[in-house]
């Protein structure tokens, strides 16, 4: 009875009591577990960027600074450094994003990838162009008067800083370069070997030479298969992570608050 009585004893009672509560209760990221599976996965990224194999005392220091950097990581989540950082928070999206890509079938098979090349022939549509001789007079009746010189027309032309020859030029070229009447003037001649105008453009009046018309038309896809296959990965890629993000979302309570 005097034992219970006895602040001491109810001191080291407390004490121990204590210490099992805080075993029992510790934070497991005072464990750092050194395995043969961690010593493996410092080794082969390692021999992926040096392009060779780690010998065993470069492996020690590998995973010496392993566990150098997890002590870096886990003290810093003790001091809730990670919380409201937003390059953490964007690098930990970027890895959700890359594990649930990694969870979708990305690698499409042939008759797939021609599949989307077919519904898709609008983006590998090359526009139409035209190739064509211009040469620059001061006005309409300088320009229509030069039309019967024969081979000197192009030494009575004035000087251009805009290109003579102009080669496989498309819509949007000749309308950036010499103006939208231009360009619909341009395209209602034909091909010919006789100069033809004038044509008026933002630089004054024009003799052209329509040397070759060339149609839109879709690139084979054996010559951009390439391109294909990364605009397929690209979108399998955003479809594979608003996929997961609808399979998900309705484990959370989205809660909104009035201001």
């Amino acid at each position: 009875m005097k034992l219970l009585k006895s602040h001491v004893f109810w001191f080291v009672v407390l004490g121990i009591l204590i210490f099992v509560i805080d075993e029992q209760t510790s934070d497991p990221l005072d464990t750092i577990v050194v395995d043969a599976a961690l010593e493996r996965r410092v080794a082969a990224l390692w021999a992926s960027q040096v392009q060779r194999e780690p010998t065993e005392a470069e492996i020690a220091s590998l995973v010496d600074d392993w566990v150098t950097e997890e002590i870096w990581r886990r003290e810093s989540i003790r001091l809730s450094l990670d919380e409201e950082d937003q390059i953490i928070r964007r690098r930990m999206i970027q890895k959700m994003q890359f594990i649930a890509e990694q969870e979708a079938e990305l690698t499409p098979t042939e008759e797939e990838l021609r599949a989307y090349y077919e519904a898709n022939h609008e983006r590998y549509e090359v526009a139409s162009s035209v190739s064509f001789e211009q040469l620059q007079f001061q006005s309409r009746d300088a320009a229509s008067s030069t039309l019967s010189a024969g081979e000197s027309i192009a030494n009575l032309a004035q000087p251009s800083m805009q290109s003579r020859m102009n080669a496989r030029q498309s819509p949007l070229q000749v309308t950036s370069t010499f103006g939208l009447e231009f360009a619909r003037s341009l395209n209602s001649y034909d091909v010919a070997l006789n100069w033809q105008g004038p044509i008026q453009s933002t630089f004054g009046w024009h003799l052209v030479k329509v040397l070759e018309k060339n149609p839109a038309s879709v690139t084979p896809f054996l010559d951009i298969r390439a391109t294909v296959l990364g605009d397929y990965t690209y979108e399998s890629q955003v479809q594979a992570q608003a996929d997961f993000i609808e399979q998900v979302r309705p484990n959370y309570d989205i809660v909104r608050k009035e201001k």
